[in-house]
């Protein structure tokens, strides 16, 4: 059982923040019954126990022009491990990285990279193999927007720390997908994508996404004066990223603290008639766990955090659906998430840079002036 407690006002706002990040606390007032000033009483204290840590957002990749891609690195030795990470976050286009162990053993890759450099991304990372530095690339390019799901607190009991999801609901709808009227929809869902609206942004739509990412919480007054544009106008821009650009807002929490131990990737080569049976679960019953379901040209990949009881039922559902499915945990402890760099647009070209100098050769060389290469 955690040192750390709960008062039953502290539980109500995390049930809410964690659904709505950005929920303004004169809404949580409303809804927990106390005041404002309580409410921000009470997030300072959850702030200050370490049990929130953070507020950020994250965007589409496709409505600003880039493609997502997620790379497996298969690495051999811990010497190796040190190398490639230190090397990948020299790369403009990196966006988390993470060390991972199972299926494939190695690091856990996202990238978004402009559209149509790909090539240029590949001769960087093939580069590490010819080094001797990675020994495999398992590549998947993510399809559409996928789907999110959030953690709910309604069923985690604060008493004794446990979670007490039944998976019975999901064991008996598995093939419930085949036989309702919305099979094309579910077929469709996950591959939705966002508007591609890089024509309609200005340079101060970047700087407000990038302070979006970096944190979705800062007051109007403040970061309108460091943005140097009138209030009105950060509203209404900041109205126009959240509808067109941003995917979503999220919380950082202390995952020891709700006994969420495991994050874990599964990685599945399939039929879409086969994956349309999880998009069906995903959408149509609870979850209440934080997971990433994205599909893949050949299959997907679904990033998920679990207790560990729980990664068991859920490992016998999917082995049950796909007999090949490779399985890796994360290491939140090695995990490197780059912010959102505007620097890496062109204004002049109005165009991301996407040179072979820009995507390979000045990372090459910056990893050969720290004695990272030969």
């Amino acid at each position: 059982m955690n040192t750390l407690s709960l008062r039953e006002e502290e539980y109500l706002l995390l049930q809410h923040i964690l659904k709505d990040p950005i929920i303004p606390y004169s809404k949580l007032a409303e809804k927990i019954k106390i005041s404002s000033p309580t409410v921000k009483k009470r997030m300072d204290t959850l702030l200050g126990k370490n049990i929130i840590s953070s507020f950020h957002a994250e965007y589409h990749p496709e409505s600003l022009g880039l493609e997502s891609h997620i790379y497996l690195l298969k690495i051999n030795s811990i010497d190796k491990y040190q190398i490639v990470e230190r090397i990948l976050d020299y790369h403009p286009y990196l966006v988390v990285r993470q060390r991972c162990y199972g299926g494939i053993t190695g690091i856990f890759l996202k990238v978004h990279i402009p559209i149509g450099s790909f090539n240029n991304f590949n001769t960087f990372l093939n580069y590490l193999v010819d080094s001797d530095l990675v020994e495999e690339i398992v590549h998947s390019s993510t399809i559409g927007q996928g789907i999110k799901t959030r953690i709910d607190l309604k069923y985690w009991n604060r008493s004794n720390s446990k979670w007490f999801f039944e998976w019975d609901l999901w064991k008996k709808n598995i093939d419930v997908v085949d036989y309702v009227p919305k099979f094309d929809y579910y077929q469709k869902i996950s591959r939705e994508k966002p508007k591609n609206v890089l024509n309609k942004l200005k340079y101060l739509d970047f700087q407000i996404l990038k302070e979006l990412v970096n944190d979705p919480t800062q007051k109007y007054a403040l970061l309108s004066k460091q943005l140097n544009v009138p209030q009105y106008t950060l509203s209404r821009r900041k109205k126009f990223l959240s509808k067109s650009v941003i995917r979503n807002y999220l919380v950082e929490f202390d995952r020891s603290f709700f006994g969420l131990e495991d994050e874990l990737v599964f990685k599945a080569i399939c039929s879409q008639r086969a994956m349309s049976k999880i998009i069906y679960l995903l959408r149509e019953l609870a979850l209440p766990f934080e997971s990433d379901f994205r599909e893949t040209e050949r299959g997907f990949l679904w990033k998920i955090l679990l207790p560990p009881k729980d990664k068991l039922e859920l490992f016998n559902i999917l082995w049950s659906l796909f007999p090949d499915l490779q399985i890796m945990m994360l290491d939140p402890h090695t995990t490197v998430t780059k912010e959102f760099n505007p620097d890496n647009y062109s204004f002049i070209e109005q165009s991301w840079k996407d040179s072979e100098e820009f995507m390979v050769s000045q990372v090459l060389e910056k990893a050969r002036g720290e004695l990272l290469l030969a």
